[in-house]
């Protein structure tokens, strides 16, 4: 199985319970996607990745409750869940609206100015309050781009490139 290819929809932090629960971290805005799972990978460092049924979930807020077929135990639930990644393949990640980008799709692009000039690389994207902001690496150290369509004129994720203009005054 190809790791690249599978989207982490939530990071699973602790047992909970007798019964073979877990607490975990979604990493996804809208909670109701993991209704539509059903087989899922838990990637953990350290072991192979494996295919678990999620029985059922529910929300603990800030976190959610997940229950995987076949885990029924704390034990058997820190050994094989705990610490590890709930991930899916990148073709049940839902589509989104244009000119919205998952994070994933934007860590990794090239980044040039109008001009073609090379700026860097996106390293990160920091999700702030009012916009995010793409951390690039590059030539000229780290800027700090934010996402609004002064600064990014376009996003090229089948071509992983980012074209940006006016960020003269960002440049270290």
């Amino acid at each position: 199985m190809d790791a690249t290819q599978r989207i982490a929809v939530a990071y699973i932090s602790r047992s909970k319970g007798v019964r073979g629960q877990v607490k975990a971290e979604p990493l996804t805005a809208d909670l109701q996607r993991y209704d539509a799972l059903e087989s899922v990978v838990i990637q953990k460092s350290g072991q192979p990745d494996r295919t678990f049924e999620l029985e059922h979930w529910h929300r603990e807020a800030p976190s959610i409750i997940l229950k995987f077929a076949g885990v029924d135990a704390p034990e058997t639930a820190r050994d094989l869940l705990v610490k590890g990644y709930v991930t899916v393949d990148r073709e049940q990640v839902p589509t989104l609206p244009t000119d919205s980008y998952y994070i994933f799709e934007l860590v990794g692009c090239t980044v040039e100015d109008e001009s073609g000039t090379p700026v860097g690389v996106v390293e990160e994207v920091l999700e702030m309050p009012s916009t995010d902001v793409y951390v690039v690496r590059g030539p000229h150290g780290e800027i700090l781009i934010p996402a609004v369509k002064d600064y990014v004129k376009t996003v090229e994720t089948g071509q992983r490139r980012i074209v940006v203009g006016g960020i003269e005054e960002l440049v270290p």
